[in-house]
């Protein structure tokens, strides 16, 4: 199969993977307060670390077929740095 097919279906189903699980753990965990805030800060880090991930990936690792999957897996937990603090947060306000 040829390389750029690959990459975009790689693409497109590391989007969703990307931004659907952050998303929905700040809109079910935080509280209306400071929901909006929190969640525009998921998408811009999710955002963020996708970009980068691929620009790293296309870089370093677009032959290498494991390093590149190994970036794109590392770079999936990075926005959950600031989902993780919330949480926290909101846990350590309520009680």
């Amino acid at each position: 199969m040829d390389n750029t097919i690959v990459w975009i279906i790689i693409a497109g189903f590391y989007a969703p993977l990307h931004y659907m699980p952050p998303v929905l753990l700040v809109l079910f965990k935080t509280s209306e307060d400071n929901r909006k805030s929190e969640l525009k800060g998921a998408l811009i880090d999710c955002t963020i670390s996708m970009v980068l991930a691929f620009v790293l990936v296309y870089l370093v690792g677009l032959e290498n077929m494991l390093l590149a999957m190994m970036i794109l897996l590392v770079a999936l937990f990075l926005p959950y740095i600031r989902v993780i603090k919330a949480v926290l947060r909101e846990r350590k306000a309520a009680g």
